[in-house]
C-alpha cells in the first residue's frame, strides 16, 4: 500500500468515522452474564466489540473500535469490510 498524503489520510479517516457512525446504528447490545457491563458488537464487523458499564457506554466505545478495527483492516489489505450506511472501504481507496 502507498504511503497516503495528508489530505488523503484525513479524508480516509473522515470516511472510516462516518463509516463507524452507520455502522454503530446497527449495534447489537446486550448484558454479560455474571457482568453488570454490557456488550456491544455489529453482524459483520467480527472482531470489533466493545464493553461498558450501561449500553450508551459500550456503544460508544464500539464506535472507537470500529475505527481502530478498520484503519487496521486497510492497513492489511483486507477486503472483508462491511459496507455500512452507503460507504464501502477497500484497501485501494
Amino acid at each position: 500500500m502507498k504511503a497516503p498524503s495528508a489530505e488523503r489520510s484525513q479524508d480516509l479517516h473522515h470516511q472510516v468515522e462516518i463509516w463507524a457512525k452507520a455502522a454503530r446504528q446497527q449495534a447489537c447490545i446486550e448484558r454479560l452474564e455474571d457482568s453488570d457491563d454490557f456488550y456491544a458488537s455489529v453482524p459483520g464487523a467480527r472482531g470489533a466489540w466493545a464493553c461498558g458499564p450501561t449500553p450508551e457506554d459500550a456503544e460508544a466505545e464500539l464506535e472507537s473500535a470500529l475505527v481502530d478495527w478498520v484503519l487496521l483492516k486497510l492497513e492489511l489489505g483486507a477486503d472483508d469490510i462491511p459496507e455500512m450506511g452507503g460507504i464501502r472501504l477497500t484497501a485501494d481507496l
